[in-house]
């Protein structure tokens, strides 16, 4: 695939923005064979926490919090992408670090901020405080992610946020007698004693000193690049991402 192939831009993208090369997928992306694995849960009555019967020390974060297990087969055996998933892992990294969810290259080096934050817009404006588990992107790769991210296609809002500090996970929560879930899929923050007997599935950050972005905004902001300097990046993060 050749990086002047270009994919038809899907609908409700802005005019400034010219179509994305084909075959560009998002670092957080999953693939058809990375699947879930079994999961071995016990209790860890030293630690009084959850714990998998064979478990390694790359099955928890900094914090200790346990995490699901997903295949990662080597990059030229994932099978095909499917944008719609996001691979736990690498959600996990992009968060920890604030790497862009498009090129997983840092946001911001220097960790100094501003970030910026895109989501579905259909819970309003992005608000002071907010948790997210999307990592920032670079202006660029904003505009290839309103284009080949499903979650974001023709609903999006955005802002700049100066600080994003790690808040806690999404999980599912176990029972400490039984192991059965108790609640699936919630925010838990990481001071909670609940986080103890979590499984997270992906990592959250809050979002500090807020400046919501509205779409126009933005938009401004793609045209100052220009299409030119618009194109140039694109064929940058397409060789970035393999799609070159």
């Amino acid at each position: 695939m050749t990086g002047t192939e270009r994919r038809p831009a899907p609908t409700g993208v802005p005019s400034v923005l010219p179509p994305v090369p084909a075959g560009i997928t998002p670092y957080l992306a999953g693939y058809s064979r990375e699947t879930p694995l079994p999961l071995a849960l016990v209790a860890d009555p030293v630690r009084g926490r959850l714990a998998y019967a064979d478990e390694t020390p790359y099955d928890r974060d900094s914090w200790g919090t346990l995490w699901t297990r997903t295949a990662m087969p080597p990059k030229d055996r994932r099978g095909s992408p499917r944008p719609q998933a996001v691979h736990p892992y690498r959600q996990r990294r992009a968060m920890l670090d604030l790497w862009c969810r498009i090129c997983k290259q840092p946001v911001d080096p220097g960790y100094t901020g501003p970030y910026l934050f895109l989501r579905r817009a259909g819970g309003g404006a992005v608000r002071e405080g907010e948790h997210t588990g999307s990592p920032p992107l670079h202006l660029p790769c904003a505009a290839v992610a309103v284009q080949v991210c499903p979650d974001l296609r023709g609903c999006w809002t955005a802002a700049w946020a100066r600080h994003a500090p790690y808040w806690g996970v999404t999980g599912d929560v176990h029972d400490p007698r039984t192991l059965a879930p108790r609640a699936v899929r919630v925010e838990i923050q990481a001071e909670s004693s609940a986080v103890r007997w979590t499984v997270a599935h992906r990592m959250l950050v809050e979002l500090q000193h807020v400046t919501p972005l509205p779409r126009a905004a933005l938009e401004r902001e793609w045209a100052r690049l220009g299409r030119d300097r618009l194109e140039h990046e694109f064929a940058r993060i397409a060789a970035l991402t393999g799609a070159v």
